[in-house]
């Protein structure tokens, strides 16, 4: 819908999400000829009635807005019409769980070779244009970028030292 808000035409759009006894709404009050990405003019959080004890006693706590981050996030790219960015994320993460886990099936769960599946798995995700494959791995993983970056400098240098010894890449 538009509308004038400080005497400009604007768009006004509200969006909201539950979350793990928590509501978020998020409203845009945006000029209608702006093309530029924004966030939301306003954001909304309450702490719903059935929520569980312990939530309704803290409140909004900091890990209640780490957690709602997420799902602003999420309406920012609906409101902009992006591609859904918590889908995509969740869609990434699975399939780096997975690769994973069959990299790990394939040599035994007990072999060496973390590091290289690891870099298996980030070279695909590069290959395939994803914006952030070190990020995406590091929540997969639970890791931090610097230790995923130390194994990854492992991997090559694991994998350059087995060329030589072989005399050109396995």
């Amino acid at each position: 819908m538009s509308q004038e808000y400080r005497g400009r035409a604007v768009r006004s759009v509200e969006l909201s999400r539950e979350d793990n006894g928590c509501y978020v709404t998020a409203r845009w009050h945006t000029d209608t000829g702006s093309t530029e990405i924004t966030g939301p003019d306003e954001v909304v959080i309450r702490i719903a009635g059935d929520a569980a004890p312990d939530g309704q006693g803290r409140g909004v706590t900091s890990a209640v807005l780490h957690r709602i981050a997420r799902q602003v996030d999420d309406m920012v790219a609906e409101f902009h019409e992006l591609p859904s960015v918590g889908g995509y994320q969740v869609m990434v993460r699975r399939y780096i769980e997975g690769r994973l886990a069959e990299f790990a099936q394939a040599r035994g769960a007990t072999a060496d070779g973390f590091e290289a599946d690891l870099l298996a798995v980030f070279v695909d995700l590069a290959g395939r244009g994803h914006a952030d494959p070190l990020g995406s791995l590091a929540t997969a993983t639970g890791r931090s970028r610097e230790d995923l970056d130390r194994l990854l400098d492992a991997a090559r240098k694991g994998q350059d030292a087995a060329s030589t010894v072989t005399g050109g890449p396995e």
